[in-house]
């Protein structure tokens, strides 16, 4: 059974690499969105594995999306991953205070960014 891997990112470029690089993982089914409202809703009527959530989203912020899925039951324990530019003192421990399981900083590592999402889904290959 493949896991579902919802990726909320407003930027093209990083969007295209995200897709590019989750494609290679077998085992992944890919969702997609690239305002966070909308983002929020997907995620809300699936049943995600992984949420990898930019940070800087129209209309809501990655943080705001975090807040909100943390209240809710079925999303308590799913692993969400923000991934940011915000790189200053004190931004990823506010990120991570916000409920976020990890950080990861734009311009992202290709290899290390699908180690954690295979990590984090227990794919081992």
């Amino acid at each position: 059974m493949k896991k579902k891997v919802y990726v909320i990112e407003d930027n093209e470029k990083n969007m295209k690499l995200f897709l590019a690089i989750l494609k290679l993982i077998p085992e992944v089914e890919i969702f997609s969105e690239t305002r966070g409202d909308t983002g929020l809703e997907l995620i809300k009527s699936g049943k995600p594995d992984l949420v990898i959530l930019d940070i800087q989203l129209p209309e809501i912020s990655g943080i705001d999306i975090c807040t909100e899925l943390r209240k809710i039951n079925k999303f308590k324990e799913i692993p969400i991953i923000a991934v940011t530019s915000f790189a200053m003192k004190g931004d990823k421990e506010r990120i991570l205070a916000a409920g976020f399981n990890d950080y990861i900083s734009k311009p992202i590592k290709v290899a290390e960014f699908r180690e954690i999402v295979k990590n984090i889904l227990n794919i081992s290959n």
